[in-house]
């Protein structure tokens, strides 16, 4: 076993001593067999050399290891085949053209590449050129200075440094991408030294559990790289360009045009610390910041101390896949939004936000903010000075709420209201009483608040919200509001007097609220509704009297109902019209008696009745009817919706117990809509 530090040069030495000897003697070979043979960076196992002439006569020189080791790029147990003609380029110069093949290397690097040897003892270096397809490797070594190369690098595949990066980060994975760059290699007893500037196009790493990732990504500058034996330390300062960057939750689109980025991290067994970050994008993103992950890649510590986001280009590059993943997709942006903000162990800490003139609409209509302007200040474990918040205007799934300002202060880890606030709303008006968001608390925990709502004018919320229209107004109190994980629960309720009457909304929850499919419960009650005003709405034809009744266990998906047990009554009776008679048979997918009701329902306008009554029951999008009287188990067994009263008396009896609910919805729409059965 060779040991010494410039046995690499009296090795080749050797070889070419050797050469000379054999070409004394024309046909002579020579060959040699090593255990293992140590040089600087490098150490070779099973090593067998041999030099004999040619199928040409000129020498030729083969060398192979059944195992290469070089640390510096985490190489182990590569195959090692070279083959060369050497000879003499001077007194104490010698050269060596030739090929060089490599097996089970990173990203099958010089699997068959050309070489060319120079080694000169009066310059005192040792050229090696490299170059296979389109990638080309120069490395110079001063003679007296083995530890110490100087690489020139063309095309060459980022995946050739599969090992450099395994040996900084376990979990980390080169897929795509080349690099071009002058870089000083030194390998001193503790540890591997690079720094250079690099040009790096299509980029492509990833992680193993997939949390940190880039794609396509251009990147040049200047870079160290200083592997140690507990810790890796890396720092760059240039520029990216193009191409898709993962951080945790945090996704960038980067700009065509290069964007500024400093940073130094550290790799080790722990997970990765970027412990300065510098990023400048000029007309989308500014920040300086910290990040911390862990072994398992996800995201531990950050901290921006600084940022300065310019809206749309911030959202569109940086903003718009992470909040999609929270829910809020396909968003209209404007304006500005600058500030600090720290996290610990995925929590937030504190954030100072400042928003100037800041745009937000949602496409799918859940919010549309106009011309935000003000502070959030936020500490967990420290009180922070009151800041104020307005906008100019604010719709939330619809309801236009008109210009207002909150004062909120941070105090015991929450950021509450540090005054009551009234937000004008549809001629009324919500008064806020209370308002704490808890931003680092369990989801369990995390906002609380009350208030109360007056004077709302219904029929400009049936206009917000495509409702037929009808006038009253809807007040009411909620005196505490949760949001307990994705769920929004409402105590209290709120009244509507329409019609003479009253609709009384309890036990409302939202589930969801920013999902792509929200749930909303409620039970729903109805009192003294007149008939009479609330027909007159619809094309349903007329009735009059007062109407009671329920619709609990409501459930609505995406807006849309899945499940609720209704039971509508009017047992005081009135009058019924002939148009109304026959929507509410088409409704029960019953009959009008023929004979004298037949008769009767042409020769008269309106009848009298005693009661009326209708309900269902969905489950499973299927609606199970019933009427006046109980359900007595028959499936088969009619039900009587209108009981008449007086002369001519007209009842109608519904026959169908099971209704598919999209086909009960097509017979209501179609008896509103003037399109009802015509009886004979």
């Amino acid at each position: 076993m060779y040991r010494p530090a410039t046995q690499a040069v009296r090795f080749a030495a050797i070889v070419f001593a050797l050469g000379l000897a054999v070409a004394a003697t024309a046909h002579a070979a020579v060959r040699m067999q090593a255990d293992a043979l140590e040089l600087p960076g490098v150490d070779l196992d099973g090593v067998q050399a041999s030099l004999a002439p040619g199928a040409d006569g000129r020498l030729l020189l083969q060398l192979r290891a059944d195992r290469l080791t070089v640390p510096a790029l985490g190489w182990k147990n590569v195959g090692f085949a070279l083959s060369g003609v050497p000879q003499r380029a001077g007194e104490n110069e010698w050269r060596l053209d030739g090929t060089l093949a490599l097996t089970h290397a990173p990203g099958n690097a010089l699997a068959g590449a050309n070489v060319q040897v120079a080694i000169d003892t009066d310059a005192g270096s040792l050229d090696v050129n490299l170059d296979q397809r389109n990638s080309a490797i120069r490395m110079l070594m001063p003679l007296d200075q083995p530890s110490h190369w100087q690489l020139s690098l063309k095309g060459l595949p980022l995946a050739w440094l599969q090992g450099v990066l395994a040996q900084a980060w376990k979990g980390g994975r080169l897929t795509a991408g080349s690099i071009d760059g002058e870089i000083a290699l030194d390998m001193p007893s503790d540890g591997t030294r690079l720094s250079g500037r690099v040009d790096v196009n299509g980029a492509g790493v990833d992680s193993k559990a997939g949390t940190l990732a880039a794609q396509q990504l251009a990147a040049r500058g200047t870079f160290s790289l200083d592997a140690g034996s507990s810790a890796t330390r890396l720092s760059f300062d240039g520029n990216v360009a193009g191409g898709q960057v993962l951080l945790g939750p945090l996704f960038a689109q980067l700009p065509a045009h290069a964007a500024q980025l400093q940073l130094s991290a550290d790799f080790g067994a722990r997970g990765v610390v970027i412990d300065s970050l510098h990023f400048d994008d000029g007309d989308a993103l500014d920040f300086d910041g910290k990040l911390a992950f862990g072994a398992d890649d996800a995201l531990k510590t950050l901290q921006f101390g600084r940022f300065e986001a310019q809206l749309p280009q911030a959202y569109a590059r940086y903003g718009n896949a992470w909040l999609a993943t929270l829910g809020w997709k396909d968003l209209d942006t404007d304006g500005a939004l600058s500030g600090s903000i720290a996290l610990a162990q995925g929590v937030p800490s504190s954030f100072v936000l400042h928003a100037s003139h800041l745009k937000v609409d949602d496409a799918a209509g859940r919010l549309a903010l106009r011309d935000l302007n003000g502070d959030l200040d936020w500490d967990a474990a420290a009180s922070r000075p009151a800041s104020t918040l307005s906008w100019q205007s604010l719709a939330f799934y619809h309801l236009p709420f008109d210009a207002a300002s909150l004062r909120l202060r941070s105090d015991g880890g929450a950021l509450a209201l540090a005054a009551p606030a009234r937000i004008p709303l549809l001629n009324g008006a919500l008064s806020l009483q209370q308002l704490a968001w808890r931003p680092a608390a369990d989801r369990q925990d995390r906002i609380n608040a009350s208030f109360a709502v007056s004077g709302i004018d219904v029929g400009a919320l049936c206009k917000a919200f495509g409702w037929p229209q009808f006038t009253g107004t809807l007040g009411g109190a909620v005196p505490a509001l949760s949001y307990n994980g994705d769920r929004i629960a409402f105590d209290g309720g709120l009244s509507m007097n329409v019609f003479d009457g009253f609709v009384d909304v309890t036990r409302l929850a939202l589930q969801q609220p920013f999902g792509v499919a929200p749930v909303l419960g409620a039970d729903i009650d109805l009192r003294q509704i007149d008939l009479g005003k609330l027909t007159g709405v619809f094309d349903f034809g007329s009735i009059t009297g007062p109407l009671g009744g329920s619709i609990h266990g409501l459930k609505l998906v995406n807006w849309q109902p899945v499940a609720f047990d209704a039971d509508l009554q009017a047992n005081d009776g009135g009058r019924i019209s002939q148009r109304a008679l026959k929507s509410l048979t088409s409704v029960g997918g019953g009959g009008i008696a023929a004979g004298i009701q037949g008769l009767a329902l042409n020769l008269f306008k309106t009848f009298g009745y005693s009661r009326i009554g209708l309900s269902c029951t969905l489950r499973s999008n299927v609606c199970t009817m019933g009427g006046l009287q109980p359900d007595g188990g028959d499936a088969q067994a009619g039900y009587t919706i209108v009981e008449g009263s007086g002369l001519p008396r007209i009842s109608v009896v519904g026959h169908e117990r099971r209704v598919d609910w999209d086909t009960l919805v097509d017979r209501l729409k179609a008896a509103t809509e003037g399109n009802g059965p015509v009886i004979q």
